[in-house]
């Protein structure tokens, strides 16, 4: 039996059904989608005001997507993960786009959110860098819990804007199926389940470059094995928002159904499916996906 990591991504060929290995993001309209999509869940939610927050970070985000992010980093496509921290450990030009961020920001949030962005402007750049870094290796409890979500956001504004260029320069025949981002190597948020090129196909989506990655579905997208895979909802076999949990390594990822439910986005429709999260945390399993938008300490 292959391993998920095994298995080639690319099945490339000229047939409008072919299998895409990578899809590039257009983050204008990534921010569009999920701006318009908080907006929907705000209305009829507990987290009301939070949802209302991410969608003025979401909003802002977008209307700064098509704006000049400095020189295109330097990067190899021919090495794993081009667009990792390894390979642009020196990239600082993020930190205009965070400045850009927090700028127009500031006039927007709720006044309490006020000193908070402040502060987190006059932070020296050799700070920000070393936050930036600690958010992208998982070391969340690092940075301080107030800047992270606003630190994330500057983070992901310039990597998706050069995410296309290093897929465009990547062959895709070389890459094999990973539970990391094959660009930026960053971790999903969650499993799009899409329909096309094909009904049915899985798709992870990257929390920080907002690629997507063809991953064969019922392998789990942690450790790649396909033995003893379970699938929870709320609802029915047929709801929109289902998780997948692996027995072998307890842990879980979100299913997001968008062949039925067109509306859905990842980092809104996880949020707003946290009760999903509890029953799976409540039964030993951990989610092995990082939400921009929801960025949990370390224990």
């Amino acid at each position: 039996m292959k391993m998920a990591s095994d298995i080639p991504l690319s099945f490339v060929d000229k047939s409008p059904l072919a299998l895409k290995p990578l899809k590039a993001a257009d983050p204008e309209k990534i921010y569009q989608h999920r701006a318009r999509r908080l907006a929907q869940l705000a209305q009829d939610s507990p987290l009301a005001d939070y949802l209302k927050l991410c969608q003025i970070l979401v909003s802002t985000q977008q209307k700064l997507a098509a704006t000049e992010m400095g020189p295109a980093p330097k990067i190899d496509p021919e090495v794993p993960y081009p667009l990792s921290l390894s390979q642009t450990q020196t990239a600082q030009d993020w930190l205009k786009a965070l400045q850009a961020l927090l700028t127009k920001l500031v006039s927007q949030v709720p006044t309490h959110l006020v000193p908070v962005l402040q502060e987190l402007q006059q932070q020296s750049p050799t700070q920000l860098l070393e936050w930036g870094t600690q958010l992208r290796q998982g070391e969340f409890s690092a940075v301080p819990a107030q800047y992270s979500l606003f630190i994330w956001a500057g983070l992901s504004l310039y990597w998706s804007h050069w995410a296309p260029m290093v897929i465009a320069r990547m062959d895709v025949n070389k890459v094999k199926q990973s539970s990391l981002c094959p660009v930026c190597g960053s971790h999903p948020v969650a499993s799009m389940i899409v329909d096309e090129p094909r009904e049915g196909l899985r798709y992870l989506h990257c929390s920080l470059c907002e690629s997507e990655w063809h991953y064969v579905r019922a392998h789990c997208t942690c450790c790649e094995q396909s033995r003893e895979m379970s699938i929870w909802s709320f609802d029915d076999h047929k709801a929109a928002v289902r998780i997948e949990s692996c027995e072998a390594c307890k842990g879980y990822t979100k299913m997001l159904f968008t062949n039925r439910l067109p509306l859905l986005d990842a980092a809104a429709d996880d949020i707003a499916s946290m009760g999903l999260d509890a029953e799976l945390n409540a039964k030993g399993y951990g989610a092995t996906t990082v939400n921009p938008l929801l960025l949990a300490h370390e224990a």
